[in-house]
This record gives C-alpha cells, sequence and structure tokens, in this order.
C-alpha cells in the first residue's frame, strides 16, 4: 500500500534553528516510529515532496529503513529548481534522496503558485493514505481533495 506524507511546515517555525538541539531530535525520531508502524501495517510504498523539513526527513528515514527493508520511496518534486537556494548541505542531502529513491516525478518545470500544491495532489493521487504531520491542519484542501478521492486521511501531531 501506498502513503504520502505531508507536511503542515510548523517545524520550520521553530525557534532553534539547528536540527541536531532540541526539538528535532526528538521531532525525527517520532517521524521515525510513525513511520515503521506504517510500515508494520502494510504500508511499503511512500510519497514525499522532499521539501526541508519533515517531508525532507520522512525521505531520509525511510532511505534508512530500505537497507534491511522492502520500503520503496519516491518523490514528487515541485519543479526542477526546487532546492537552488537552499544552503549546500540541505541541497546535497536532497541529491542524495533522488539518487536513493525508487521514483522521482517532475511535476512542473518552473516554479509557479501552484507547483506544490500540484505535486501534493499528485502523491494524493497515487495513496491509499495521506499522512498530515502537524498540528495546524484547519483550512488544508488536501483533505477534502483526499476524501473526494475516497484516501484515508491520518493526522499525526509533532
Amino acid at each position: 500500500m501506498t502513503c504520502s506524507i505531508i507536511s503542515t511546515g510548523e517545524e520550520l517555525n521553530l525557534v532553534c534553528k539547528n536540527e541536531f538541539e532540541s526539538p528535532y531530535p526528538e521531532i525525527k525520531a517520532k517521524l521515525r516510529e510513525k513511520i515503521w508502524e506504517l510500515y508494520c501495517k502494510g504500508y511499503d510504498r511512500f510519497w514525499v515532496n522532499c521539501e526541508y523539513g519533515v517531508p525532507l526527513w520522512c525521505a531520509e528515514i525511510i532511505v534508512a529503513l530500505q537497507m534491511y527493508n522492502d520500503i520503496e520511496l519516491n518523490i514528487a518534486m515541485p519543479y526542477e529548481e526546487q532546492s537552488t537556494n537552499w544552503v549546500e548541505e540541505h541541497r546535497e542531502r536532497f541529491f542524495a534522496l533522488h539518487t536513493a529513491s525508487d521514483r522521482v516525478d517532475i511535476i512542473s518545470n518552473y516554479y509557479t503558485d501552484d507547483c506544490y500544491d500540484r505535486a501534493n495532489e499528485y502523491m494524493i493521487n497515487n495513496s491509499a493514505l495521506l499522512l498530515v504531520v502537524g498540528k495546524n491542519h484547519i483550512g488544508m484542501h488536501y483533505l477534502k481533495y483526499a476524501a473526494d478521492l475516497g484516501v484515508n486521511v491520518e493526522f499525526y501531531e509533532i
């Protein structure tokens, strides 16, 4: 079964910007536990948009799990130059994930106002479950979009 992971983006608003300081290691540990739980329930294919934060971290967790498990990472890249303005370390991680992924689909050749929405909808179209990571999911149009397609939605607060 296939699961798409979308973040509400709250992790990007935390005061601490160092990924190795609290609360980031705790957030990543919770994400690892959740992905493992989903894998044990039969979700062995995952879609992320690989944006910095939860989607990138989830992709790294999935790649680590690939060492000993039959689990698939798919990336719906919103636009070709998604990581152009990222710091070098994050850009390198982004491209390492692309190399390790099973599939990368580029949604738009260039940035548009809706390329992230289109990437998320593309992931939902190819999923049985949408995992929404974060607390503030009010107003997310993806919830109705997923419901209209019959895709289950699960919320996971970090």
